[in-house]
């Protein structure tokens, strides 16, 4: 029995298998794309090195010469500078790239070109290799012209490299001569070196210039504080030196003085009240002023006297005695006296807290007064500092402006640039370009590359089938044998003796019963082969019957030589049996089935029951029974007789089947049932095997 070949699709799906076995599957397809194809890649491989020997050949060699400079963040000062800390690592890069903009920019090689004097001179042109510029209308004089293409080559040729992070620019012309090129690399370090020290020299100028204005206009504004403070000071009446009080001094301590005296007052007052209140409501004789003072006691004890006295005589004298009325006249005057002076007495309490109430209202009405002054006095003492601070403020900008100002002036002229000469161009000695390792290696390279897609092209969009392994690397079908191209002729019995050898080994029960022998497309030879292989299998002494199922354009009865009176069609259509329809080939073993009448539709009458039971009929009678069917490709009739047979047999023509027909025919005989037992290739015009020992078989 025949093991099949497995397709790529196949083997990745198939279950059981690694990964590495996956992968070596694929490597060993791989080998052999390769191997088949070599002679391409060998072709291509050798025609891109031969493209890169001539590029070497016709190419101009040039030479670069480089200049370095040294690029530093800040400027080195004058003698004495302060040194300024280093920014940080964004602004060092920015630096860097803002250098490389201004060597490629088109002032520096205007500059370039008018120190070497490339303008007017055709030597550099010719070293270029460039042509004489022409005026071209529009665009200025030839001069101009010239200078534009003179620029337009200077950049073209130069070459900036910022190596690392260093602080380094690497300048570098590339030109067929080498002296020039040591030239321009030099003028470039010099006229960029220039540059930075002219923009040095006009940013000072410049900066000079903005600091005496902003030092005009400080000094103004210091002159209209120190204005603006003298004419407040003098409509207040204060002083503005450094030793002058603050204002509000005297009134502080005097209301201090005030409010000590305030207090006292109120102390006083309360007193006086509570005297006034207590000889308001008590009894005059009573009061302790009264009772303290020394007239009025002296006037009381007189007073009692003369009462005594009076009580006396009133035992011995009646009221109206003289002495008695003289008596009662002397005590009513003594009592005259006394309510006359505790009344005194008691006015001058009153008097007392009449005043104390007035002294403290004075105080108070002093003490606001004050208050309303130290307010005063504070307002205007805030709007004194307030006038101080702005003369401080405009005199510390004014002082600081102006030593900044005599700072760039004693170091204007002494100020060196950022960028400072490191190397030096030297003539080269040897070409840049072209690199003729480099260049072999690209070639090999690219070579090997190109070589490696245009095999996968090939392998990709190549259908043709030419050996065993393309066979079995499209549709997974081993190949049973290759025929020889011999035209519209019947082929050779003999060539086909190993295919029908192969046959025999085709089941596990030997020759099958039933071989469908078709083609993906018409004219590959399908009717041919089946003839041969029948004839083939006959000299083996093989019954065998030929039935030419192909009833669109049958081809059996005439490769025979026969004159069919019935076929298959009559048979299907129940007109006669396979036993009457049935015809001797006129070789030994092989019988023949035509096609008979040839039906309207085909596919109907093998769509029926009755080829079931024609095939039925006859498998029991001969060893095998060969189908001759039609193309696969445009017509339904193979996919149903592929269904009713044991196997089927593809016929393949050699170097046929583009662009993905074959898949296409084998996947649809695949999806109608049918069972591949391999492929017969045929028309074959070169080698169909292509064995090989590491293969497996």
């Amino acid at each position: 029995m025949m093991t099949p070949i497995l397709s790529e699709r196949d083997l990745d799906a198939a279950p059981g298998q690694s990964w590495a076995t996956r992968l070596t599957a694929r490597a060993r397809r791989g080998w052999l794309v390769l191997r088949r194809h070599r002679v391409i890649l060998f072709v291509t491989m050798a025609l891109c090195l031969l493209a890169g020997v001539i590029f070497i050949l016709m190419s101009t060699p040039d030479y670069r010469a480089t200049a370095s400079v040294e690029v530093d963040d800040i400027p080195a000062g004058a003698a004495g500078a302060v040194s300024t800390p280093r920014t940080g690592s964004n602004n060092i890069e920015a630096l860097m790239q803002t250098q490389l903009e201004v060597l490629r920019s088109r002032a520096l090689g205007e500059a370039v070109a008018k120190d070497l004097a490339l303008v007017g001179t055709p030597s550099f042109l010719r070293a270029m290799g460039a042509k004489q510029a022409t005026g071209v209308a529009g665009r200025g004089n030839q001069r101009q012209v010239e200078l534009d293409r003179v620029v337009a080559l200077l950049r073209d040729n130069l070459e900036v490299d910022l190596p690392g992070k260093s602080r380094v620019l690497r300048i570098s012309f590339v030109s067929p001569d080498p002296g020039l090129s040591a030239r321009v690399a030099n003028s470039y370090a010099d006229s960029l070196i220039r540059a930075d020290l002219k923009r040095g020299f006009e940013s000072g100028v410049q900066a000079r210039r903005f600091l005496l204005g902003e030092l005009d206009g400080a000094r103004r504004d210091l002159a209209r504080a120190e204005r603006e403070l003298a004419v407040y000071a003098g409509r207040e009446g204060t002083e503005t030196g450094a030793d002058a009080l603050p204002s509000d001094g005297s009134i502080a301590t005097r209301l201090a003085q005030l409010n000590a005296f305030r207090a006292q007052a109120l102390a006083d007052r309360i007193a006086a009240q509570k005297a006034w209140e207590s000889a308001r409501r008590a009894s005059a004789e009573t009061l302790p002023e009264v009772l303290d003072n020394g007239a009025m006691q002296t006037l009381m004890t007189e007073r009692a006297q003369a009462r005594a006295a009076l009580m006396e005589q009133r035992q011995f004298r009646k009221d109206a005695h003289p002495e008695m009325r003289e008596a009662r006249a002397r005590l009513a005057a003594l009592d005259d006296q006394a309510q006359d002076m505790a009344n005194r007495i008691r006015a001058s309490l009153k008097e007392r807290y009449d005043v104390a109430v007035h002294g403290e209202t004075q105080l108070a009405a002093e003490i606001a007064n004050l208050e309303r002054q130290a307010q005063t006095a504070q307002g205007r003492d805030v709007q004194l500092g307030i006038y101080k601070r702005s003369v401080d403020t405009y005199r510390m900008l004014h002082d600081s402006l102006l030593q900044r100002y005599r700072d760039m002036a004693s170091q204007a002229g002494f100020q060196a640039g950022r960028i400072q000469p490191l190397d030096r161009a030297a003539v080269p000695t040897e070409p840049f370009s072209p690199r003729i390792g480099l260049t072999l290696l690209l070639a090999s390279i690219g070579g090997v590359l190109l070589g490696l897609l245009l095999v996968a092209a090939r392998h990709i969009f190549d259908d043709a089938v030419t050996s065993a392994d393309t066979l079995a690397e499209r549709v997974g079908l081993p190949l049973l044998g290759a025929v020889p191209v011999t035209g519209d002729n019947p082929q050779p019995p003999e060539i086909f003796a190993p295919i029908a050898a192969s046959l025999l080994l085709a089941s596990a029960a030997g020759l099958p019963r039933s071989i469908l022998v078709t083609s993906a497309q018409e004219g590959e030879g399908k009717s041919l082969t089946l003839h041969a292989l029948a004839l083939a299998l006959g000299r083996m002494g093989k019954r065998v019957l030929v039935i030419d199922g192909d009833m669109r354009r049958p081809v059996q009865h005439s490769l025979f030589r026969q004159v069919p009176v019935r076929g298959i069609s009559e048979v299907l259509t129940g007109q006669t049996s396979a036993a009457e329809a049935i015809m001797d080939s006129g070789v030994p073993g092989v019988f023949l089935l035509p096609c008979g009448a040839v039906p309207p539709n085909p596919a109907e009458l093998l769509a029926t029951s009755a080829l079931d039971s024609l095939l039925d009929a006859v498998r029991d009678e001969y060893d095998t029974v060969l189908i001759d069917a039609p193309p696969i490709l445009g017509l339904g009739d193979t996919p149903l007789l592929a269904a009713r047979v044991q196997t089927s047999l593809l016929v393949v023509e050699w170097g046929r089947n583009h662009h993905g027909g074959l898949r296409a025919a084998v996947e649809q005989l695949r999806q109608a049932g049918g069972t591949l037992i391999g492929a017969i290739l045929t028309k074959q015009q070169g080698r169909a095997m292509e064995y090989d020992y590491h293969r497996g078989g």
